[in-house]
């Protein structure tokens, strides 16, 4: 007779759900009772749009709201999303990627752990936030798996391959798709060099070391006001209530299945967590991930050892699909499609009309009111929130935005003024004698230079 594989089902149902997941995020809008597939869910997905088109073009990259400047952010990740964006659009290859990366995980915790693989994955993709402000990883890889995805599955290889080539092709991967995140891996590996005297994990630590500090002055280079340690300094602070809150659970798990290793970087976790708060996501991040491993690798530490994993991640699997449910379903308005009708034909103008690196003066405020051109053209800022975490100074050029459309002169790094609803809310009044090269009644496009 067959044995009953629970893994399998697991696996199965997760994948299903993921694709159905899909259909929920920036696709429904409540109001207008219509589903939009070629919109962002909200201006973090207009600008990873924007990062997929901008990687496309040059190396390094443009950072697309800071027109004119290098990307001062991990990017290597985009460029699958850049691939089938040009044959999807952007917003259906974030969902492909998101589901394909679950497939890629699940696979490779099968061939390491067939007989161990199934919770696992539901405590890293479908995981409890317990009703604290920040998701857990579980939520947040069903809409940004694409782009955090991509870390955990080379940190598993570089953790468990049998073969040290790859694992030190692996963490040297990692480093460069996410160098704030090896700050807690290093030290583990060290620790973990220290305590067992495993040569290889000498060389993990030394290939992610040398890797972290390239990414780390790479993506640097044009932050020189702001060097990269900037990460650190300006998120100190002991504020240790969060990263517990999501250490509970993961804890629990790490004491019913002994895996030394992962319990170190669980631990070193909780303390990135309760000192640094530059972006608190990560050390969640890496708390979840340490839950799941263990739980695929480690020893058991009871008799019932899997029975109250069960419980526990049965609990927060509950607790997930209640969170996900109030964060995703379309009456929320957490997610829905931003569109702006009214300015279509001028994006397709532009798109048309413009060469592929003119940068465009336009106007992000909040709510639906996007700079919509940015997935097209480099902006001259974009939303404030996504420059001022890259150790830009966005001051100087918001004051010239400004300046600009309150009849200043234009600005050396500007090729185009783009005037559409949201600039006219804001700046009813224009006094530009500047040549128009496109208008209808919505939009009015400036030559700047």
């Amino acid at each position: 007779m067959r044995r009953f594989d629970f893994n399998k089902i697991v696996f199965g149902g997760l994948i299903i759900f993921y694709v159905i997941a899909q259909f929920l995020i920036g696709t429904y809008h409540p109001e207008r009772h219509e589903f939009n597939f070629k919109a962002p869910a909200d201006a973090d997905f207009l600008y990873y749009a924007a990062v997929a088109e901008a990687v496309g073009k040059d190396f390094p990259p443009e950072n697309p709201a800071f027109a004119g400047v290098n990307l001062t952010q991990p990017f290597w990740q985009y460029y699958p999303l850049a691939l089938l964006a040009k044959i999807t659009g952007p917003y259906n290859g974030i969902r492909i990627l998101n589901v394909l990366y679950l497939l890629i995980f699940g696979l490779i915790l099968r061939r390491y752990f067939p007989d161990k693989y199934g919770f696992p994955l539901i405590i890293l993709f479908a995981s409890s936030a317990l009703g604290v402000s920040l998701n857990s990883l579980g939520i947040d890889l069903i809409s940004r798996g694409f782009t955090h995805a991509p870390f955990f599955i080379m940190l598993t290889l570089a953790l468990f391959s049998r073969a040290t080539a790859i694992r030190l092709a692996a963490i040297g991967a990692a480093s460069f798709l996410n160098g704030y995140m090896m700050l807690m891996i290093l030290p583990g590996l060290a620790l973990w060099y220290l305590w067992k005297r495993e040569p290889v994990y000498l060389y993990l630590f030394l290939a992610g070391g040398v890797a972290t500090g390239l990414a780390g002055l790479f993506i640097s280079a044009e932050a020189v006001e702001k060097p990269f340690y900037f990460v650190l300094t300006e998120g100190l602070r002991f504020d240790p209530a969060e990263i517990i809150l999501h250490a509970l659970p993961n804890i629990v798990i790490l004491v019913f299945y002994r895996e030394m290793r992962l319990t170190l970087l669980a631990g070193l976790a909780v303390l990135f967590g309760a000192f640094f708060h530059y972006n608190p996501f990560f050390p969640i991040f890496l708390l979840y991930f340490c839950g799941a491993l263990a739980l695929a690798s480690g020893r058991e530490t009871f008799p019932q050892s899997r029975a109250l994993a069960l419980a526990a991640t049965v609990l927060l699997l509950v607790f997930f699909m209640i969170e996900g449910w109030q964060k995703f379903a379309p009456a929320s308005g957490a997610y829905y499609p931003h569109y702006d009708e009214r300015q279509a034909a001028a994006l397709a103008w532009i798109r048309a009309a413009t060469p592929g690196d003119a940068s465009f003066a336009a106007i992000s405020a909040e709510g639906d009111e996007l700079a919509y051109v940015m997935q097209y053209r480099p902006v001259y800022l974009g939303v404030i929130g996504h420059v001022a975490h890259l150790g830009l100074n966005w001051r100087a050029r918001y004051e010239a935005v400004y300046g600009l459309f309150t009849g200043g002169t234009p600005l050396s790094e500007v090729d185009y003024i783009y005037y559409g609803p949201t600039e006219r809310s804001i700046f009813p009044v224009l006094s530009f004698s500047l040549p128009v090269v496109y208008q209808d009644e919505q939009v009015v496009i400036f030559k700047a230079r």
